[in-house]
């Protein structure tokens, strides 16, 4: 929780007023059953989009700052006024005299020119039988006098009654084909921060109408002039940040999907981000939001203004229902997936106002909810070198494919062994494709380890020269998807069909044999897999899991046991937790409401999926929120293109070097092999001695700054006083009296 003691009645204020809102009516909820289930509709040969324009665009302004003119809360140096007009709020940040307003405030220089019709406080997709309506509290509710606002302990609650028309508002009973929703948003100050909590529920009883999805606060600290150092935060990947005094006319709207897309509703290959967070800063001032409750179906969105009547805007939206429409039929689930969203926003002032500012703060919250661990890296005398050892994958020769041994667990001793002589002295294998299918593994609860790599004993052995290094041993599990599907426990997509999503993977297609989509589990059955692997794991000797799937994608389930998005994320969270008891914990990729029982992150972002340009410039936000929690890596060194500017990458971001090895070719031209670990080897103990002495003593380290010192030279600082520059450029580089050699890095005590 975000709030506790004071906290706690601040908050219950505000829920007595929304227990009123909603008792007051006979309401429907959105959901429409307790168990998932999907409601379809065919030969449905168009839909009709319904968004009628606006009537009368000052309801999406505040006029200025004299509007909001009733105070409702103050805490720190923020406090919260209220624009009965609009019925919106803005955030003063009183230090700064900043003003942090829902809707755009009119510039009375050129109101005509700046003028917009989609600023709101909450804004609707709504189907209603086949149609979709574009709703919003502005034109939908305020427009017809059905909206207000009461005060609560240090905050406000804000309630709208949305209609597709007047004629509906106006009724005072409903027929059961209306549409009408009550939307309620509490605001409350504690802390210095801003708590948004929105509720929703259906006003009519109409059985066919759903909230499709919900824009929240969607031009909150919109903007349109810039200064130089002005930007937006997106989680992209590792991070970015959209520099909005950059004129871009190029630049599109973007969306990211938080923990990526469904794979039982969409097909689509957005952009995805790993942590839950969004912000921009302006001014002297920023703040950063975290979302807390709605995380698993929200998406961050964000514009850039590329003219006059533009804004610069990064806002949630969040998927109440899933929809799916193709080939003419209408998919609808019968269950929504959250009943309420909760975001906290976190204010910043001067020299604080920076990413890597925006970033720390998030990272309290994040501990304060207890979604990040209070612990910090136990730091031994040797930086962890991931590696990652494939035993057993699929090769094409021709028409015909067979499993073909890559390294053995005899061959990935011998391969250690080497490796320590070249003083890569501390190792975390995960090794991969141990299990029956190799990397396309069958159901974890089904296998066994591969004879062919030696089996149960060898692994053993394999292990206790592992443990008598003082290195690790992950063993690689599959725990949500196998190749050859469950029995009478797979996934239900949207669809009806068994739920599927195909991994992508470097290795297969190295080796011409392109894998093939794996099924979903149940995830409803996910706690009786974990007993299953618990129970299988005292036949092997290991220091911990390595959990690849679960890292990495989160879905819907619609059978009738199964749970949909949100409700999954709760579920994995719990696996994780259970085989983290007496084991030890590595995630592939790391979705940030899976972390706090990981000791360990590998193909963490160090990158985003937004090409770089002037504008759009990729920042280490999650490394400056994680590091010092969990040790990580990124993608295998082995297989970027560029293996210096790749090496350079993972000391500019605190990363422990992580290589990706066969012990038998898999070409017959081996200096062509990226995954042979004879090519690359010396490559890689010569970057981790110098990683070592740059990075070890840092890992319990906060991370508390980074920038950009001059083109190509940046700057990394962590709460010991120790500086890391690294010069991507092809020249020596002088500050404060030392050179950074060009295509190189120097650390500074």
């Amino acid at each position: 929780m975000i709030i506790s003691n004071k906290k706690k009645r601040i908050l219950k204020s505000a829920l007595a007023v929304l227990l009123c809102v909603c008792t007051a009516f006979t309401l429907v909820s959105c959901s429409k059953s307790e168990e998932p289930g999907v409601k379809t509709v065919k030969s449905v040969s168009s839909r009709n989009l319904i968004a009628n324009p606006s009537k009368d665009s000052s309801v999406h302004y505040s006029q200025s700052r004299e509007s909001f003119s009733k105070k409702e809360g103050a805490s720190g140096l923020i406090e919260l006024y209220v624009d009965e007009k609009t019925n919106s709020f803005c955030i003063l940040e009183t230090s700064k005299n900043q003003i942090w307003s829902v809707l755009p405030l009119l510039d009375e220089n050129a109101p005509g020119e700046k003028l917009t019709s989609t600023a709101s406080m909450v804004s609707l997709k709504v189907i209603g039988g086949t149609d979709v309506y574009q709703l919003n509290s502005q034109d939908n509710s305020l427009a017809y006098g059905r909206a207000s606002y009461a005060s609560v302990e240090n905050g406000a609650v804000f309630t709208f009654d949305i209609f597709p028309d007047e004629k509906t508002a106006a009724k005072q009973k409903y027929d059961k084909t209306d549409i009408g929703f009550k939307v309620s948003v509490a605001v409350t100050l504690a802390d210095g921060s801003m708590v948004v909590t929105c509720n929703h529920a259906n006003l009519t009883g109409n059985p066919d109408a759903y909230i499709e999805s919900i824009d929240l606060l969607n031009y909150f600290g919109a903007y349109n002039d810039s200064r130089d150092d002005d930007f937006l935060l997106v989680p992209d990947g590792c991070g970015a940040i959209i520099k909005t005094a950059i004129y871009d006319e190029s630049f599109e709207s973007l969306s990211f999907a938080v923990y990526g897309e469904d794979a039982s509703v969409s097909d689509s290959s957005s952009g995805s981000a790993v942590i839950p967070a969004f912000g921009i800063k302006h001014g002297d001032s920023a703040f950063v939001s975290l979302i807390q409750k709605g995380d698993a179906v929200s998406s961050i969105k964000t514009q850039k203004a590329t003219g006059v009547s533009d804004y610069n805007i990064v806002y949630p939206s969040f998927n109440i229902t899933p929809v799916l429409y193709e080939n003419e039929t209408l998919y609808i689930s019968k269950s929504s997936t959250v009943s309420e969203i909760s975001l906290c926003y976190r204010f910043l002032t001067g020299n604080n106002a920076t990413y890597s500012g925006l970033a720390s703060a998030c990272r309290e919250q994040l501990i304060r909810n207890s979604v990040l661990s209070t612990k910090t890296v136990e730091v031994g005398d040797y930086l962890p070198f991931y590696l990652t050892i494939t035993g057993a994958a699929k090769k094409s020769f021709g028409p015909v494919s067979t499993l073909s041994t890559l390294t053995s667990f005899e061959q990935a001793q011998d391969m250690l062994i080497r490796m320590k002589n070249k003083g890569i002295n501390n190792v975390s294998v995960r090794y991969s494709g141990a299990f029956s299918g190799g990397t396309n593994p069958k159901d974890i609860t089904a296998s066994s380890v591969l004879t062919r790599l030696g089996g149960a004993e060898k692994l053993s052995e394999l292990y206790d020269y592992i443990s008598a290094q003082k290195m690790s041993l992950y063993l690689d599990i599959d725990l949500l998807s196998s190749a050859t599907g469950f029995s009478g426990s797979s996934a239900v997509n949207i669809r009806k069909d068994e739920s599927s999503y195909s991994p992508s993977d470097e290795l297969a297609d190295y080796m011409e044999e392109a894998l093939a989509p794996r099924q979903l589990r149940s995830i409803g059955k996910l706690s009786k897999t974990v007993a299953s692997v618990l129970s299988k794991a005292r036949r092997y000797s290991f220091s911990g899991y390595c959990l690849n799937d679960a890292g990495s994608i989160l879905y819907s389930d619609f059978s009738s046991n199964g749970l949909l998005r949100n409700e999954a994320a709760q579920s994995i969270s719990s696996a994780v937790s259970t085989l983290s008891t007496g084991h030890s914990t590595m995630a592939v990729k790391g979705n940030f409401y899976m972390l706090k029982n990981i000791d360990s992150v590998i193909d963490m972002p160090l990158k985003t999926s937004v090409p770089q340009s002037g504008a759009y410039c990729p920042v280490p936000f999650i490394q400056l929120v994680l590091h010092g929690i969990a040790d990580y890596s990124g993608e295998p060194i082995n297989t970027r293109i560029n293996l210096q500017e790749a090496l350079l990458k993972y000391i500019e971001y605190g990363a422990c070097p992580h290589f990706e090895w066969n012990y038998e070719p898999v070409v017959n031209q081996t200096e062509s092999d990226i995954f042979y670990y004879d090519n690359t080897i010396n490559a890689a103990a010569e970057f981790y001695s110098k990683a070592n002495d740059a990075l070890n003593d840092l890992r319990d380290a906060r991370m508390t700054d980074h920038y950009e010192v001059d083109d190509g030279v940046f700057c990394t600082e962590y709460d010991t006083g120790s500086m890391i520059y690294v010069n991507y450029t092809n020249e020596d580089y002088s500050i404060r009296g030392v050179v950074v050699e060009a295509r190189s890095f120097l650390r500074v005590n």
